[in-house]
């Protein structure tokens, strides 16, 4: 499950430092900038799009041989890319893998309620977490490297998927009693106490906490691939034209994440949720400051850094949080909403800022970023205070 987890990482972030070396490459192709842009991005379109319709299905059929499809279609769509001659043809290619994708982690996410509960629950969700923060430093920094020999190669990283789709196969097994059973026919010798059962209650789901939820980690998405999407093109503005200093700046981010992760399970404990949310959010603002005032790549691999920071807080507490509340009847289509309102954060970062870069440039609008970021942070704070004053001191 760890290896599939990292996965979803890889799915976007890989050909990030590739995109400025893209757009040269496609110079023709009108609005080649903007499109390199939809690369990193295109999948968390359909994402978006697919993984609720994802989760219904892995509800009513099961896990396990939904996800094997799934990892190879990852395979032959990420390493698509490699082989396309068209910019156009390129973003199908991610369209497909964005299918791949959205089904790929709601399964991980469904299969993370199914297997454990509680405490060992959320102790999985941050290793998890960890995991596919080290994958995000193992496969961006490759990415960064390939891509100063050939912006396509990046592409071809994508084929690892094949062998966690081996591990699936040997190590996976589908959950019994968690998606729903057809009712045996009426000619069934069971066929009568299943009728004479009493009919199991409807599924109970606090929909503003899980509303809440998904908003909170679209705008921290939304927000965290501001660095993915806009970070290389800052760094050529202040004259770091090589691709490997994105990658490092981005792989950066992600393993320095890997340490708020390992203590989010005891910070979780002794504070809630919304507390948790908005040290995450605070944490990345300081860090979009630091960005935004660099003009060395030293500067700018330590603003990403300290992004990475939060984010590692921001992303584990956005899954616990939606796995406690879950009935488990309905937890592949809350996961596939979840995994829906991440990627739609990541498919909006470039089009929120683009408007936003292309006047004021990249240095104020990370500073714009920050901005956002303490105010979200301010607010989230001040509800839990309010909340916890309202139960005498419990938990928000």
């Amino acid at each position: 499950m760890l290896a599939v987890a990292s996965l979803t990482v890889m799915s976007a972030s890989t050909v990030a430092p590739a995109l400025p070396r893209m757009a040269e490459a496609f110079a023709e192709t009108p609005d080649a900038v903007f499109l390199s842009k939809l690369v990193l991005t295109m999948p968390a379109l359909v994402i978006t799009l697919w993984a609720p319709f994802a989760g219904a299905v892995i509800d009513r059929f099961g896990r396990i041989r939904f996800l094997r499809l799934n990892l190879i279609l990852y395979a032959i769509a990420g390493a698509s890319g490699f082989f396309l001659s068209d910019l156009h043809q390129i973003l199908l290619g991610r369209a497909l893998l964005g299918l791949a994708v959205g089904a790929v982690m709601t399964c991980v996410q469904a299969l993370a309620g199914d297997y454990f509960a509680g405490p060992a629950r959320t102790r999985y969700v941050s290793i998890q977490s960890m995991y596919m923060s080290a994958g995000g430093v193992l496969f961006v920094a490759l990415g960064g490297f390939l891509a100063d020999l050939s912006w396509r190669a990046p592409f071809l990283i994508y084929l690892l998927a094949l062998g966690s789709l081996a591990l699936a196969i040997r190590f996976l097994d589908e959950p019994q009693g968690v998606h729903k059973v057809t009712p045996a026919p009426a000619h069934s010798p069971t066929a009568s106490s299943v009728r004479a059962a009493p009919a199991a209650s409807p599924p109970r789901i606090a929909w503003a906490s899980i509303a809440l939820v998904y908003f909170l980690q679209f705008f921290g998405m939304a927000m965290y691939y501001m660095v993915s999407a806009q970070l290389p093109f800052h760094l050529r503005d202040i004259g770091a034209d090589l691709s490997v200093y994105a990658g490092l700046a981005i792989a950066a981010g992600s393993g320095v994440s890997i340490l708020s992760t390992l203590r989010y399970a005891r910070l979780l404990r002794a504070t809630s949720h919304l507390t948790v949310y908005a040290c995450g959010f605070g944490t990345m603002a300081l860090g979009f400051v630091v960005i935004g005032m660099s003009t060395s790549v030293t500067g700018v691999i330590v603003g990403a850094s300290v992004v990475g920071l939060g984010m590692g807080l921001v992303f584990p507490n956005g899954t616990t949080w939606m796995l406690a509340l879950a009935d488990p009847r309905l937890r592949g289509r809350l996961a596939g909403g979840l995994t829906a309102a991440v990627f739609l954060g990541q498919f909006a970062s470039p089009i929120i800022a683009q408007p936003f870069t292309s006047r004021f440039g990249l240095d104020h609008f990370y500073i714009g970023v920050a901005v956002a970021l303490v105010a979200m942070a301010s607010l989230l704070s001040l509800v839990a205070v309010r909340r916890n004053r309202a139960l005498g001191g419990a938990r928000a």
